[in-house]
């Protein structure tokens, strides 16, 4: 909100068909506005099942059952006027030991920016990732979506085939970590559904597919989680053997 300041007013008095008006102007002097960094926890943990608690702060939170919950897979979208964001997270509610979260980090950022904290690794070993964006501009004469694939799959390299609506081959030998640029897919109310099968690069072994709609049965309406909007798809779990893996893809919004 602004603040106003009345100090320096000036009164003003006009001759206007013979009657004398009496007006006031004043110089308003403005608060230094705030622009807030905008930043998305992402759950990557490679178990598939880990769920986060995320605190935003340097203290111990006072009420754990109100930090913002991070399912797996999912994430949470926070902003800040704190350039150095303090981030605690816990899992799988485990706030017994408040000196002992899963993950305790201070992240650098930039007023206006846009980030994206990705929190991956094993629960033994919990790794993170922080990416600035350059979010793609939306267009609304262009019925697409922009898609991006990183790859948490504890380390081993990837291949991402799209299968509908334009079947064909989105990134091969995606390392372990790797973040692919934004990619186009069509969006456009011809298009029923989504499909994506991510393969192991090294084996060609068929890891999982993604699947979403695009337009609702039984009607006309459009997914508006997807259309004109940037996504990324996240890739993660463990492998093995050719034979024994848990993997999972699955999507999170940038609005």
């Amino acid at each position: 909100m602004f603040q106003f300041s009345y100090k320096e007013c000036f009164k003003a008095v006009l001759l206007a068909g013979g009657m004398l008006i009496a007006g006031t102007s004043c110089k308003k002097e403005l608060r230094e506005e705030i622009f807030p960094a905008s930043l998305t926890i992402v759950n990557g943990v490679n178990d598939n099942t880990s769920s986060l608690l995320a605190y935003f702060g340097n203290s111990q939170p006072k009420y754990y059952n109100s930090l913002s919950y991070i399912v797996s897979g999912g994430s949470f979208d926070y902003a800040t006027d704190k350039m150095n964001q303090q981030v605690t997270v816990f899992r799988n509610y485990d706030t017994l030991q408040p000196n002992n979260p899963f993950l305790k980090t201070t992240l650098q950022l930039e007023p206006g920016g846009i980030y994206t904290h990705f929190v991956y690794g094993s629960p033994a070993k919990v790794q993170q990732k922080t990416v600035k964006e350059q979010l793609p501009s939306r267009s609304l004469n262009d019925s697409v979506v922009n898609l991006r694939i990183i790859n948490l799959f504890d380390n081993r390299p990837i291949d991402v085939v799209q299968l509908e609506p334009v079947p064909g081959t989105m990134v091969t030998d995606l390392a372990y970590e790797q973040l692919s640029g934004f990619i186009k897919v069509p969006a456009n109310v011809s298009v029923n559904n989504f499909r994506f099968e991510v393969r192991d690069h090294a084996t060609g072994v068929t890891l999982t597919t993604l699947s979403d709609i695009n337009i609702f049965p039984g009607t006309t309406t459009q997914n508006t989680q997807w259309l004109f909007k940037a996504r990324t798809m996240l890739v993660t779990g463990t492998w093995t053997s050719e034979g024994v893996f848990s993997a999972r893809a699955k999507t999170i919004g940038h609005f």
